[in-house]
């Protein structure tokens, strides 16, 4: 049987920090959402690929893609109920879930293959980037975790449970800066756009 790998995008932000929907932002030839989700469906090797959303901006232009749409409706209590509804929505038999960022722009089809292959070699451990010794996104969780993951709390995602399972926890090292990097504040947006 196929290990089911459910890629779970995180969609369903605010943009507090940017005072309007950065998702739909211009981003290359469409939008930081839109190149997200071109970027998780380049890989071949999720068995399914969800966005998880709030605002109808968002899903206007995710619709076109073959991918599922999870509507938040919670949004407001933080990341992990985006995480929840992500959970709650994919197969059943998925074996592991990958939750991606959908602000950044620099993150690979190879850095998230890269991740999945150390998975598939490690397949009960929790698989972590680290960017230049920073850690960050996406991460893989083992079905296994799917309560934990279920039971977690306000904008924390899934950092308490690698926190509480330091054991199970296995790093993979990246050396560009840049693909940790997330887009929050005009000033990032504008130094995005120098560079790509």
């Amino acid at each position: 049987m196929i290990d089911i790998i459910t890629g779970i995008i995180l969609a369903a932000g605010s943009s507090k920090r940017m005072g309007k929907q950065k998702l739909i932002l211009p981003l290359k030839n469409s939008t930081i959402v839109e190149n997200a989700v071109e970027t998780v469906k380049s890989c071949k090797a999720f068995g399914e690929i969800l966005v998880v959303y709030q605002s109808e901006e968002v899903m206007d232009r995710i619709k076109k893609y073959d991918v599922k749409t999870v509507y938040n409706a919670k949004a407001k209590d933080g990341q992990s109920t985006s995480v929840i509804e992500g959970i709650k929505n994919s197969d059943p038999d998925a074996k592991a879930y990958m939750f991606i960022a959908g602000d950044q722009p620099f993150i690979t089809k190879d850095i998230i293959e890269a991740l999945i292959n150390a998975w598939k070699k490690n397949q009960n451990s929790i698989i972590v980037p680290c960017y230049d010794g920073k850690k960050g996104m996406p991460t893989i969780f083992p079905a296994e975790f799917r309560q934990e993951l279920m039971n977690i709390t306000g904008d924390t995602g899934g950092r308490t449970i690698i926190q509480g399972n330091s054991d199970r926890v296995m790093f993979v090292d990246f050396y560009d800066t840049m693909a940790g990097f997330d887009i929050d504040t005009p000033e990032e947006y504008n130094e995005t756009l120098k560079i790509i």
